[in-house]
């Protein structure tokens, strides 16, 4: 039998632990609230610490020549810490049951909270998308992160996607590699124009309305080739690849938003108002789990949002009546 530990009731509990949540938790304890923030990974920070961890983050206010992921991640842990909230890592969250309307329960792997707010800050994904294509391969060339770019060099590098997560991996490995060449889906690719331009200037193959049919074999069974196609000639080239970087995006996290009664969107994101409240009363959602415009920046001024609007919600403060 499972006892739970109901002694300790916090204001707010946080779950998530990437930039919305650790930004939102230092606005929250700041402002005197005992915050609790559960995380599922080991380690704090979200998608910089776990993605890209050193790749420069350039469009960050406050970092003229940029900011390494880790660094970025680093520095919002230790914000949160400082300003006195509780971090629980390793602990994934189950489920949220509103009991009163000033009480909501946090159902995790290991045990059950209190609070008397919850703000959501999961990110909208949890796994990255596979290719079809490489359902029934599993070798250890395909990558869907960046852990030691020394693995990467000297080698043929194929990477699929267009966005921001594709180029900015081919600019960082373009220094250490054979070869790297992108191939995009679609007619354009979504990533920035300065990145993009970049990864040219570095010798960057790119293959717009392109698509990998096929995954060719050594006789050991390990991919060293990959035949694409273009979709609309239909032309098809076979190319070396030593490392396939798969970039096409991410699988929503939705069961426990789901299993607790939160309205989603068609892409799996929170519904929220204008105060970033959810279809549940004293339930917040803030970061890429709420919109469209997915950037760290984003993220870090919602999370700040959902923290004001929380304390309003808690402590009415005399200015708003």
């Amino acid at each position: 039998m499972i006892f739970y530990d109901y002694s300790i009731m916090y204001d707010v509990i946080i779950i998530g632990a990437g930039p919305a949540g650790l930004t939102s938790a230092a606005n929250t304890a700041y402002r005197g609230l005992k915050t609790l923030v559960i995380e599922k990974q080991d380690v704090p920070g979200g998608l910089p610490t776990l993605l890209y961890p050193d790749k420069i983050i350039r469009d960050h206010p406050g970092f003229p020549i940029g900011i390494l992921g880790k660094e970025l991640s680093r520095m919002l842990f230790m914000q949160a810490k400082n300003a006195g909230a509780e971090i629980k890592f390793d602990e994934e969250v189950l489920g949220l049951k509103k009991k009163n309307e000033d009480l909501i329960e946090v159902k995790t792997i290991q045990d059950v909270y209190e609070g008397r707010r919850v703000i959501l800050c999961t990110g909208i994904s949890n796994m990255s998308k596979k290719l079809e294509v490489l359902r029934d391969y599993s070798g250890p060339n395909v990558h869907y992160n960046i852990e030691n770019i020394s693995d990467f060099k000297g080698k043929s590098v194929i990477i699929v996607g267009g966005g921001d997560h594709a180029f900015d991996t081919a600019v960082q490995v373009s220094d250490v590699t054979k070869s790297v060449t992108i191939l995009i889906k679609d007619k354009y690719a979504k990533a920035k124009e300065n990145t993009i331009r970049l990864a040219e200037e570095q010798n960057v193959k790119i293959f717009y309305n392109t698509e990998i049919v096929k995954v060719l074999k050594d006789t050991t069974g390990l991919l060293n080739e990959v035949q694409f196609s273009n979709r609309e000639t239909g032309e098809k080239e076979v190319v070396d690849a030593d490392k396939l970087f798969i970039a096409i995006g991410f699988e929503p996290v939705r069961r426990f938003l789901e299993n607790s009664g939160l309205d989603l969107l068609k892409d799996g994101s929170v519904k929220v108002d204008e105060h970033l409240q959810t279809n549940i009363g004293g339930i917040f959602a803030a970061g890429d789990i709420t919109g469209e415009v997915r950037i760290i920046v984003v993220a870090c001024a919602k999370g700040i949002m959902a923290a004001v609007y929380a304390f309003e919600q808690i402590k009415q403060p005399y200015w708003l009546h």
